[in-house]
């Protein structure tokens, strides 16, 4: 096949009902195998919105085209059944890959996150036209300046669908949300492995500089490594979340009340002092710090 033009190529994977439509030969090949890869690349560098649109092609017609030569490429590598072409599943087209949109996972003020193929891999979606994503990227920015990356997702892509921005981020493996966490501890956390949680979202928020949806879903923690990974970028106020985790991870104890108590207490102050008075509260409660191993009971 010789698509030459943008248009040329829309309309080639417009009419493929099927991958043999595209691909010859089987995937198992070499011949056919190099060959196929060899039309997947210029037919994508043909149809991608950043190229496409140069030469007249809507973009939304870019995306769909590019999305549906993605789906019968993977089709015809992997040998699945034909399928006929038919209405696309909601996806975004980045520069480096087509995520489709799963379920949504999270719904900030500013943005909406979407699990997508890849478990590790999420897109957070503007919900308005003020760039909620531009709020990722710069608690992502600021966090890899303090040397803080792992605190934020990785962004990976990105690029704007129907006048909305989106970034695909990538997670760390092993992470658990809170939500898992409160599952398995019924009766709430002992103050002073939730003590190392709280002062890790606490730190994270001082370093980016910037606010964050904070509830049981957007914040995810490494039990063994004793990570913190907090997905919410893209609100405008972190205070109200921030007691509300303490309330649903926190045991009925004293200390934990104090903590509890405390946190309500805080909410006036910026971040920093917050995670500074913060500490001074846990070595009045329990000394000077020491490392608790944590896991999640029947986590692997």
């Amino acid at each position: 096949m010789d698509a030459g033009t943008p248009a040329q190529a829309v309309a080639d994977i417009t009419a493929a009902r099927t991958a043999a439509d595209l691909f010859a030969g089987a995937p198992a090949e070499a011949t056919a195998a190099r060959r196929a890869r060899r039309t997947y690349r210029r037919l994508v560098a043909l149809v991608h919105p950043d190229v496409a649109v140069g030469h007249g092609v809507a973009p939304d017609v870019a995306q769909r085209a590019t999305a549906r030569l993605n789906d019968l490429y993977e089709q015809w590598r992997l040998g699945a059944p034909a399928r006929t072409a038919g209405p696309a599943a909601p996806h975004v087209v980045g520069r480096h890959d087509t995520y489709r949109l799963r379920d949504r996972l999270h719904r900030a003020d500013l943005i909406s996150t979407y699990a997508t193929d890849d478990p590790l891999v999420r897109v957070m979606l503007s919900r308005t036209e003020n760039r909620g994503t531009d709020r990722l990227r710069a608690a992502a920015r600021a966090l890899a300046t303090a040397g803080a990356a792992a605190f934020a997702p990785t962004p990976v892509d990105g690029g704007t669908t129907a006048d909305r921005a989106w970034v695909a981020a990538r997670l760390p493996d092993g992470l658990h949300t809170l939500r898992e966490v409160r599952t398995a501890f019924p009766g709430g956390l002992d103050g002073r492995d939730w003590a190392w949680m709280a002062r890790r979202v606490l730190l994270a928020l001082d370093l980016a500089g910037e606010p964050a949806a904070l509830d049981v879903d957007t914040v995810l923690v490494h039990p063994a490594r004793h990570g913190v990974v907090l997905t919410g970028w893209g609100a405008t106020s972190s205070d109200a979340g921030l007691a509300a985790l303490f309330d649903a991870l926190l045991d009925d104890r004293p200390d934990a009340a104090r903590q509890r108590a405390w946190v309500r207490a805080s909410a006036s102050l910026d971040a920093g002092r917050r995670r500074t008075e913060y500490d001074l509260l846990l070595r009045h409660l329990y000394g000077a710090r020491r490392y608790r191993p944590f896991a999640l009971p029947g986590a692997a």
